[in-house]
């Protein structure tokens, strides 16, 4: 069976970036972070961020399934996962770009095909009565952090979490010109208005649209 949206009472929902400027700024403000980190371990954590917001915003997971993510499951550019919420597959290949990008992270952060993309802090696990250091995947609510901070260096007025960047895939899709049937199948939801009303694309949205085509008018413009 597809599935349905959950909507909570009380929970303020994740938005979208549904500005394109916007959403550049937010990837700028991310590099800086990058280029202007005073120590080495800062410099990596700053990269790890900026990529979690790139590959979230190019695959449109769910939350659980990007932070999850490792390198055996892009390292090929064709990703097939199984959703922790559905059960269902992910299958597709990756742009070609998009996976030059990835490659280039794993191979600069010095990842094996066994690690996680995204890595935490490690911690130590008893197992038997022998202790040994672990590295997990950063945490979603270490992420909630960065989103903070995010929202706040570039002025996002809106709730702005994880799973905005699987939202923002889809908005951006549409506002691309991309089939809202086949966004529909991406998401695995049941019809293509549940899909609009999960990227939210509303009234604004249409109207937008609507100003910006002029079909078979006279070209009044000077030579």
């Amino acid at each position: 069976m597809a599935r349905r949206i959950k909507r909570f009472g009380g929970q303020q929902e994740t938005l979208p970036i549904k500005s394109p400027k916007q959403l550049e700024q937010v990837m700028r403000y991310l590099r800086l972070q990058q280029e202007h980190a005073k120590t080495e371990i800062k410099k990596r954590q700053a990269y790890r961020n900026y990529m979690i917001f790139l590959i979230g915003f190019n695959t449109a997971f769910r939350a659980e399934d990007l932070l999850q993510l490792r390198v055996k499951d892009v390292e090929k550019g064709y990703i097939s996962i199984k959703e922790n919420k559905t059960g269902k597959m992910q299958n597709f290949r990756m742009n070609k770009n998009f996976h030059n990008e990835v490659m280039k992270y794993i191979e600069d952060m010095d990842l094996t095909s066994s690690d996680y993309l995204f890595m935490g802090q490690k911690t130590k696990n008893t197992y038997k009565g022998k202790q040994s250091k672990v590295l997990y995947p950063v945490t979603r609510q270490n992420m909630n952090k960065i989103f903070h901070k995010v929202s706040d260096a570039v002025g996002i007025d809106f709730k702005f979490g994880l799973h905005s960047l699987r939202k923002t895939f889809g908005y951006m899709y549409i506002l691309n010109g991309g089939n809202v049937i086949t966004l529909m199948k991406m998401y695995n939801h049941d019809s293509p208005d549940v899909t609009l009303v999960y990227v939210h694309w509303g009234k604004e949205d249409a109207e937008n649209d609507r100003e910006a085509i002029f079909i078979g008018g006279k070209n009044t413009s000077k030579k």
